[in-house]
């Protein structure tokens, strides 16, 4: 029965740093249950390096897309038209923020005759998707998909940008069901839409 609770309350044992001295030099023979604190030592030991690295490279990660994201932000500002805003919203927004497509929609404006990444939507859009929140990140329904980006998408990411007096939609989309989770920081998505959102306003009128 001690066995069983020593087994079951290894750290009795780690607590006492006499005691574990003691049962460390245990004789052959005897049960050593030093092995066994020590084992579980080693393995959390293990298990907070793992951690350790996993924090390391996502941190890295984190500082490689706020670079690039700052990088693509500066872009806009030397835009000369809303061409090449779309040019860079279709074409080189996505590798700057690592996502597959990026689309920016506008209720009710239709902004450019022909285009890639700026389009026109319904009135009422942005709330239909948002509701009364500011942005999402998640799984992306397939009617959703093939509404914002004309294709089945994993899980995407929506910001609300406002022109005046006219509501609209950043999104971002991945292939990847886990790219984009709920409770996930939007700190870098917000930034890059409040960029286009400034940009935009210079070329756009509500009348």
């Amino acid at each position: 029965m001690l066995r069983q609770m020593l087994m079951t309350n290894p750290d009795w044992v780690r607590g006492d740093a006499e005691l574990l001295s003691h049962i460390a030099g245990a004789p052959d023979g005897v049960a050593d249950l030093g092995r066994v604190v020590r084992d579980r030592l080693l393995g959390e030991v293990r298990q907070l390096r793992q951690r350790e690295r996993a924090f390391a490279h996502a941190a890295r990660e984190n500082l490689a897309l706020l670079a690039r994201a700052q990088s693509f932000v500066l872009s806009l500002i030397e835009c000369a038209d809303l061409d090449e805003m779309d040019y860079k919203l279709a074409w080189e927004a996505p590798t700057a923020l690592g996502v597959d497509c990026v689309r920016l929609y506008l209720e009710g404006a239709t902004p450019m005759i022909v285009s890639e990444a700026i389009h026109a939507c319904a009135v009422g859009l942005t709330d239909e998707l948002l509701g009364d929140e500011n942005d999402f990140t998640g799984a992306c329904s397939d009617r959703t998909g093939r509404t914002l980006y004309g294709k089945d998408v994993g899980s995407h990411a929506l910001c609300r940008v406002a022109v005046g007096d006219r509501l609209g939609l950043l999104a971002l989309a991945a292939r990847e069901a886990d790219m984009f989770h709920s409770g996930q920081g939007t700190e870098i998505l917000n930034f890059v839409a409040r960029a286009v959102e400034k940009r935009l306003g210079q070329w756009m009128t509500t009348d």
